[in-house]
């Protein structure tokens, strides 16, 4: 059985600059709150102010009151929130304490920031008593020496999860398949819950999301119409039994207007995926009107931390 937490407010939320209406988000609570299948429903990311000021990108507690109060609900254990360690705040007293009863809190990790990133995932857990889960993004860029040297190290940190984020959506699961089942396997050695977020840039989401099972991995994300960043995420409609879908697919369809993926960089996001880069270059070339073979010319040779990290002089005349 597939572990599944919804990200359609978080991941989402970058389609809709994190501005959800009160509306559309007790309407979702309604539709995923009792499905059996969705294991947590993530909100936001939790204070922070980097990119956006609106409310599902700077979350604190009393957001999360006024959603559970107007939903009746009477704790958050099927919430739970993103942090970003490099553009989070990292005072503990800024984060719920235990009795605030905060479902998990998940931590997502360049892999610069990895040693600290750990460090700091321990003291949340010390504090929040919630699950944990750290997340490293930008998977296709590490190599299995490295990765396997990140799962070791984080399992002395007291997370319930590991997560691999195929940020670029470059992954193929089936020509990766063993390197990427001797990484769970080597999670669940350590009794954690290994999981996998897949974007779909080249669209290979779903696909990818059928071998998840088969190369060991117990959980992933989903959203509703595949709403995330960039391509897009694995669409949670397609991979819940029809019968728990019903009311999520009268939700969707409420709110259809809303819940758009926009296409616009998509031939450029087919570059930035194949080069196993982030997809900020691809929105970056779209906006200048740089076509796509120009775009390929200045882009092909970026290594390092840079394919992770927009550099605003690669795409420079």
């Amino acid at each position: 059985m597939m572990n599944l937490i919804d990200v359609t407010l978080r991941d989402g939320g970058h389609q809709v600059k994190f501005d959800w209406s009160d509306n559309f988000v007790d309407s979702h609570i309604t539709a995923l709150i009792n499905t059996p299948s969705i294991n947590f429903i993530e909100m936001g990311y939790w204070k922070q102010t980097a990119k956006y000021s609106n409310k599902f990108y700077n979350l604190n507690e009393n957001h999360l009151q006024d959603i559970a109060l107007r939903n009746n609900l009477n704790n958050f254990n099927k919430f739970c929130i993103m942090i970003d360690y490099h553009y989070s705040k990292h005072v503990l007293e800024e984060y719920p304490n235990k009795d605030f009863g905060l479902g998990m809190v998940r931590l997502a990790s360049k892999s610069e920031y990895i040693s600290k990133s750990f460090q700091f995932a321990e003291k949340l857990k010390n504090r929040t008593e919630s699950k944990i889960s750290i997340n490293f993004v930008n998977i296709a860029n590490y190599d299995e020496k490295t990765l396997k040297r990140c799962v070791e190290l984080a399992s002395n940190s007291g997370v319930d999860f590991i997560y691999l984020a195929d940020t670029h959506g470059s992954i193929d699961l089936e020509k990766e398949y063993t390197k990427y089942s001797d990484i769970a396997s080597l999670i669940k050695s350590y009794n954690i819950i290994p999981g996998f977020h897949l974007h779909d840039h080249s669209g290979k989401a779903y696909f990818n999301y059928r071998n998840l099972l088969k190369c060991g991995f117990s959980s992933t994300d989903v959203s509703l119409f595949g709403m995330g960043k960039g391509g897009g995420n694995l669409k949670l409609e397609n991979v819940i039994s029809v019968p728990e879908n019903l009311k999520i697919l009268d939700h969707l369809k409420k709110y259809n207007s809303v819940l758009k993926v926009s296409s616009d960089p998509y031939s450029y996001n087919i570059i930035s995926s194949h080069l196993t880069m982030t997809d900020q270059y691809a929105l970056k070339a779209m906006q200048l009107g740089i076509e796509i073979s120009d775009f390929y010319s200045k882009v092909k040779f970026i290594e390092g931390l840079d394919k992770d990290n927009y550099s605003e002089e690669v795409l420079m005349p």
